[in-house]
C-alpha cells in the first residue's frame, strides 16, 4: 500500500502540470484583456486626441511589461510555474541593511538589548554601532546607507518579508520563496493572502457537506434496502430522486427567498458567514452557534442533492449484496437480520460509496462557486466569479491550480480508503 500511495502521489506531478497548461493556455486564449480592464474607461479613447490615445496605449505597453504579458506564453507559464515551485528573490540594498541590522542586533547580550530598547533615535544607532564590532569599512557602508539614514532602526523585525509568497529560506542577500503566486490584479495584495482568507470557508463548507452528505446518505440507503417495496420505500426513494434533480443554485435561490426573507419566514440570513455587530462579550460558543446559524441554509444548498446520491448508490449496492449467497448462508445459521445487515451486508456495500468520495468531493468544490455567489460567501468559489469578471489571470490560475490539487487529494484518500473498508483489497501487482 505504501509503494501505491507513492506512485499515486508521483503521478499527481504530470496531472497537475497537465491541469495548469491547459488552464493556462485557455485564459490566454479567452477574449479581453486585463490591461485594458486596468486603464478602465480610457482604454478606448472614445473622443480623445491622437496625443492622448497615444499616451494610453504606451501606458497599456507599459502595463503589459510589467506583468509580463508581453513574452511569448510558452515563456509566461515557465516564469509562473518556476514561482510556484521555489523562486530565487534578491533582496534590495535597503532590505539587506535591515537584514544586517536585525543579525546585530541578534548578537547583543539581554542587558545590551534592554539598554537598546531603552534608548531611542541615534543613541540608539550609536549604541548599537559601538556593541556591533563591525570593521571600519562596514560601519561607513552601513550609515551611509539609505536605511540606515532614514529610518529609526527597531528593536527587533526590521526587516520583514512582504513578497508575494511563502518564504522557504531567509538569507543575508536573497530569499528561497514557494506558492509565489503574484499579485491580484483587482486590489494588487498577494494571491496567497487571498488564498489564505478565503479557502477555509470553502473547505468548510465542503467538508462538512460531504460529511452531512454521508451521515444521512448512507443509513437512509440502508432504510429503504430493507424496507424494499413498501410504501417507506417508494415515498423515500420519490423525494430522493426529486432532490437529486434539482440545481443546487436554484434550490439555494429559493431557500433564500421563502427561509431568508421577511415576506414569507425570515427564520435564517441571506448572506455572510457571521454577524455584522457581534457582541464583545460573545463566548467562543455564542460565536460558533452565530456561525453555524449563518451557514445552515449554505450547507443545506451544498448537501442536499449529494446525501440523495448517496443514498441512492446506497440502496442499490445493499439490494445486490442482500442477494448473494454469503447472506442466505448467514441467515441459514440462525444469525439475526440485524447482525447479518450491519455485520456482513454493510461493510460491502460501503465499497462504491466510498469510490463515490472520488467524484463527489471536486463536485461539492464546483458547487461552491455557485453556492457562495448567491449566499455571498467570502469563500474560494465568490472569488473565482469576481476574478473571472475582471481578467485576474493571477488568481483565477491559483483557484484553478490549488482546486485541482485538492480534488486530486480527495480522490486519492478516496482510493486508500478503500483499503479500510475492505482488507482483501490489494493495490501490489499480481506476478
Amino acid at each position: 500500500m505504501i509503494q501505491y500511495t507513492i506512485q499515486r502521489l508521483l503521478l499527481l506531478i504530470p496531472t497537475m502540470l497537465g491541469i495548469t497548461l491547459i488552464s493556462f493556455l485557455i485564459l490566454h486564449v479567452a477574449p479581453g484583456d486585463p490591461v485594458d480592464l486596468l486603464v478602465a474607461g480610457a482604454a478606448s479613447g472614445d473622443g480623445m486626441s491622437t496625443d492622448k490615445q497615444k499616451n494610453i496605449e504606451e501606458t497599456k505597453a507599459e502595463l503589459r511589461r510589467q506583468l509580463g504579458l508581453d513574452k511569448p506564453l510558452f515563456v509566461q507559464y515557465l516564469i509562473w510555474l518556476s514561482n510556484l515551485v521555489v523562486s530565487y528573490d534578491p533582496l534590495t540594498p535597503f532590505e539587506q541593511d535591515a537584514h544586517l541590522t536585525d543579525r546585530l542586533i541578534g548578537k547583543l547580550s539581554p542587558d545590551d538589548r534592554r539598554t537598546l530598547a531603552v534608548l531611542e533615535g541615534e543613541d540608539r544607532k550609536r549604541f548599537l554601532l559601538e556593541r556591533s564590532q563591525l570593521d571600519p569599512s562596514r560601519q561607513e557602508a552601513l550609515t551611509s546607507a539609505s536605511f540606515w539614514a532614514g529610518k529609526t532602526i527597531k528593536v527587533e523585525q526590521n526587516y520583514q518579508y512582504t513578497g508575494t509568497g511563502i518564504l522557504l529560506y531567509e538569507g543575508s542577500s536573497f530569499n528561497l520563496v514557494t506558492l509565489n503566486l503574484g499579485k491580484s490584479l483587482m486590489d494588487q495584495r498577494p494571491v496567497i493572502d487571498h488564498i489564505r482568507d478565503r479557502l477555509p470557508v470553502t473547505l468548510e463548507l465542503s467538508l462538512v457537506g460531504l460529511t452531512i452528505a454521508y451521515v444521512i446518505g448512507i443509513p437512509l440507503g440502508i432504510l429503504l434496502s430493507v424496507r424494499q417495496n413498501t410504501a417507506t420505500d417508494r415515498s423515500l426513494t420519490t423525494v430522493t430522486y426529486l432532490m437529486w434533480s434539482l440545481p443546487t443554485f436554484w434550490v439555494g435561490m429559493l431557500l433564500i427567498i421563502f427561509l431568508c426573507n421577511k415576506e414569507f419566514l425570515y427564520w435564517f440570513p441571506a448572506s455572510g458567514i457571521e454577524s455584522f455587530n457581534p457582541d464583545p462579550k460573545w463566548s467562543w460558543l455564542d460565536r460558533f452557534l452565530d456561525h453555524a446559524y449563518h451557514m445552515a441554509m449554505p450547507i443545506l444548498a451544498t448537501t442536499y442533492s449529494s446525501f440523495a446520491v448517496i443514498s441512492r448508490f446506497m440502496r442499490t449496492s445493499m439490494l445486490e449484496n442482500l442477494r448473494l449467497d454469503y447472506v442466505r448462508t448467514a441467515r441459514a445459521k440462525g444469525l439475526g437480520e440485524y447482525f447479518v445487515v450491519m455485520r456482513h451486508v454493510l461493510r460491502n456495500s460501503l465499497i462504491p460509496i466510498v469510490t463515490l468520495m472520488a467524484a463527489l468531493l471536486p463536485a461539492l468544490f464546483t458547487g461552491s462557486v455557485f453556492i457562495e455567489t448567491i449566499f455571498t460567501l467570502p469563500g474560494m468559489g465568490f472569488l473565482a466569479v469576481q476574478s473571472v469578471v475582471s481578467r485576474d489571470f493571477p488568481t483565477i490560475m491559483a483557484i484553478f491550480t490549488i482546486s485541482s490539487f485538492l480534488s486530486l487529494t480527495g480522490i486519492l484518500i478516496a482510493d486508500l480508503m478503500l483499503k479500510l473498508v475492505d482488507p482483501r483489497i490489494s493495490f501490489e501487482r499480481r506476478s
